[in-house]
């Protein structure tokens, strides 16, 4: 080799080295084309019940979350008319009590009444669960109650009463939030 092919084989190695990046690319190329094919391939075939659950599930509907059917009732019971008031609930639905909440008046002619509150709640037809609310009296203002309750009661067909512990009260008043929402038993 003479001197005056030196430059010739120096342009000839940088060719070689170019050319060995670009096979390196095309490789590379082909490797992540290939790559996509097969994606595409498996697209094909499970594409569709992938898209078909989606759809379903964008179909379904979560009829007892308790924002679809919010209920409230506002109820007064009193002491002369010692009867059970009948709160309506629509056929067919279900209640649930998440809150209850009452303020109201009792007074006795003898030192010491607790006025109660007493809620019967029935399922499915089978008798009747009583519950019983004793507000706590106003440290205020004698005479007054008030109360919330967070609970939980399940009701197909749902009553109030006034009810007392201690003396006969002469005045009895209440007046009873309810709120909750309705589910399809």
């Amino acid at each position: 080799m003479d001197w005056l092919d030196r430059p010739l084989m120096a342009g000839f190695h940088c060719f070689k080295k170019i050319n060995s990046q670009e096979n390196f690319m095309q490789k590379k190329l082909f490797t992540v084309a290939a790559a996509l094919m097969v994606v595409a391939v498996i697209g094909k075939y499970y594409a569709v019940p992938v898209m078909a659950q989606a759809v379903r599930a964008a179909l379904t509907q979560d009829v007892d979350q308790p924002a679809r059917a919010p209920f409230q009732a506002s109820v007064t019971v009193n002491v002369s008319n010692f009867t059970f008031t009948s709160v309506p609930i629509p056929a067919g639905k279900r209640l649930v009590i998440d809150y209850i909440t009452m303020n109201g008046a009792a007074q006795s002619s003898g030192p010491y009444v607790q006025p109660i509150v007493l809620l019967s709640a029935s399922v499915a037809g089978n008798p009747s669960a009583n519950y019983y609310f004793g507000p706590n009296p106003s440290a205020t203002v004698p005479g007054q109650y008030y109360a919330n309750y967070p609970t939980t009661i399940y009701a197909d067909s749902l009553s109030l009463s006034p009810a007392f512990a201690g003396y006969t009260p002469s005045f009895d008043t209440f007046v009873v939030n309810i709120s909750g929402h309705l589910i399809t038993p």
